[in-house]
């Protein structure tokens, strides 16, 4: 008797996945394309580190000393922000009398004075920058929030 093999939409092989390596223990992703395969599936080797990863599965020491394949424990893991939230929590404009104050991820604050220089407004008479700190000088009579927008149009990351 020959056995049919399926194949999974993304869903379906996840959950095969997940069932599996909670209920084996498998040294190898050879391990995993075995057990699968025994149980009519087919996948590729690229498809299933894909999947481990989607999975968050990883590898640890069993009772056994072997290395074996393990889902996540609940709350094992905390969410981390990627590095574009963590840049746009760092885009900040504030005041202090005629000075503004741009802050910026690092690395960034001297194509901002760039920027701010090229403008050429009447109220900006200059800037300072640092690595992620802009210090923008503004004339005594200038519109603050006229001078924000500006800035704001120019890097709209900016709150």
């Amino acid at each position: 008797m020959q056995k049919t093999f399926k194949r999974l939409d993304k869903k379906t092989r996840l959950q095969a996945i997940r069932r599996i390596v909670s209920t084996n223990s498998l040294e190898s992703q050879e391990d995993l394309l075995n057990a699968l395969k025994e149980e009519g599936y087919i996948s590729t080797q690229t498809t299933l580190s894909r999947d481990l990863k989607a999975l968050r599965i990883s590898k640890v020491r069993a009772r056994s000393g072997l290395n074996v394949y393990a889902l996540p424990r609940e709350g094992q893991f905390d969410i981390v922000p990627t590095l574009e939230e963590i840049n746009q929590a760092k885009w900040r404009l504030n005041f202090s009398g005629n000075l503004m104050v741009v802050h910026t991820p690092p690395g960034h604050a001297s194509m901002v004075a760039y920027d701010v220089d090229n403008v050429k407004h009447p109220s900006f008479l200059g800037t300072i920058a640092g690595d992620d700190t802009v210090l923008v000088v503004l004339t005594e009579d200038a519109d603050k929030e006229e001078a924000a927008n500006i800035v704001r149009d120019l890097f709209p990351k900016l709150s």
